[in-house]
């Protein structure tokens, strides 16, 4: 008489359950939705806006240096090369020492440029200085200042550098002076046109504001 089931009966029923169990198991994974699986580094990671901003048009670069062109170069002002030109002619000529005037008789000859003297215009005689140059005349012991034209040579005393015309001695006041020291600056070669007045002065406000 057959009381219940085995120990084996039962230890095979047990074992086919979990079969069942195992295998109801991987059905329902099976079932269940497929997911991408990413491998690696291959996981996509979305980036909100704001952090890929700088990277969708590259970093912002700053505009190059406005490029400023350089200053003219100021010109050169032509009263001071000129004088300068006079200076450096200056040296090769005696320009300070004594003035002599022309007499009354030698009114009417001739100069040395071919034009006849007279001794109401403001002329000179210089040894060396160019014919129909222009120089201005100072005399020291008055002060006073004239210009005139190189149209002559002479004087041909040593003791003196300057021969006037009678005009020009009366203007400076070496006619009458004691002291007929004069000083002379060359103020136009053959051709141009003098130095305008007080030019001395505009030379040394350039020299200033250089």
């Amino acid at each position: 008489m057959e009381t219940g089931p085995t120990i084996e009966t039962s230890l095979r029923c047990a074992m086919l359950m979990r079969q069942t169990l195992i295998l109801a198991a991987i059905l329902v994974v099976l079932a269940a939705p497929a997911k991408a699986q990413g491998v690696g580094c291959e996981d996509q990671v979305k980036f909100d806006d704001e952090l890929m901003e700088c990277y969708r048009f590259g970093p912002e670069v700053a505009p190059p240096p406005e490029v400023v062109p350089p200053a003219p170069e100021p010109q050169p002002n032509p009263t001071r090369l000129r004088v300068l030109q006079y200076a450096t002619l200056a040296l090769k000529h005696k320009l300070v020492g004594l003035a002599s005037y022309y007499s009354t008789s030698l009114d009417g000859t001739l100069t040395a440029t071919g034009e006849i003297f007279r001794n109401r215009h403001f002329t000179a005689a210089h040894l060396t200085l160019p014919l129909n140059s222009w120089i201005e005349v100072t005399a020291r012991a008055t002060g006073k200042k004239i210009r005139c034209r190189v149209n002559d040579r002479g004087p041909y005393a040593k003791k003196f550098v300057l021969d006037l015309s009678q005009a020009a001695a009366r203007a400076l006041g070496v006619d009458v002076a004691e002291d007929r020291h004069v000083d002379i600056h060359v103020i136009a070669l053959p051709g141009e046109k003098p130095l305008p007045e007080n030019w001395d002065l505009q030379v040394a406000t350039l020299e200033v504001a250089r």
